[in-house]
């Protein structure tokens, strides 16, 4: 179920990127996100019969803390936003690891994931951590793509379908 959230507000968050939407909009999506998958954390740390691990908590840990963060900017409009670019640089390395510990579980789908976000969080430091305002557009229509690929990914791990599993 988190991600098909997460792959919604991805797909959201490229549109407001290109101008389609506002800031107090996609902070409401973007803090509900954030906090479904915090719920999923404090299930997956501390829940009795939880099948997930500290590794699992940890790893979407950083997705709420992407979008927790990313919505209080948005909600306070926020136009410097270099320091949440250097926590992307943080989340894009890493991710890489994460991708390749991932890929020795067998789950090559999950794998290409974190290192398609690994990108993506990459690029976000490029565009708001560097300050690279020339790559928005590119930025975000990867952005929206992601979404789209993380929502059906999401989606077919939450109906049974995922192929890895």
């Amino acid at each position: 179920m988190g991600l098909l959230f997460v792959g919604g507000v991805l797909f959201v968050n490229g549109f407001w990127l290109l101008g389609r939407g506002s800031d107090e909009d996609v902070a409401v999506f973007n803090f509900l996100t954030g906090l479904i998958t915090f719920i999923i954390v404090l299930w997956w740390g501390f829940g009795e019969g939880s099948e997930g691990t500290p590794f699992n908590a940890a790893g979407t840990m950083l997705f709420s803390f992407t979008y927790l963060w990313l919505a209080a900017n948005a909600y306070r409009g926020v136009g410097d936003q270099r320091s949440f670019g250097w926590y992307c640089a943080f989340v894009a390395v890493t991710a890489v690891p994460t991708g390749y510990l991932v890929l020795l579980d067998g789950d090559i789908g999950l794998t290409a994931l974190w290192w398609i976000w690994a990108a993506l969080w990459a690029a976000f430091f490029v565009l708001l951590g560097l300050q690279r305002d020339e790559y928005t557009v590119p930025i975000a229509w990867f952005t929206t793509v992601v979404g789209i690929v993380t929502a059906v990914a999401g989606y077919l791990m939450a109906a049974g379908f995922w192929p890895w599993a």
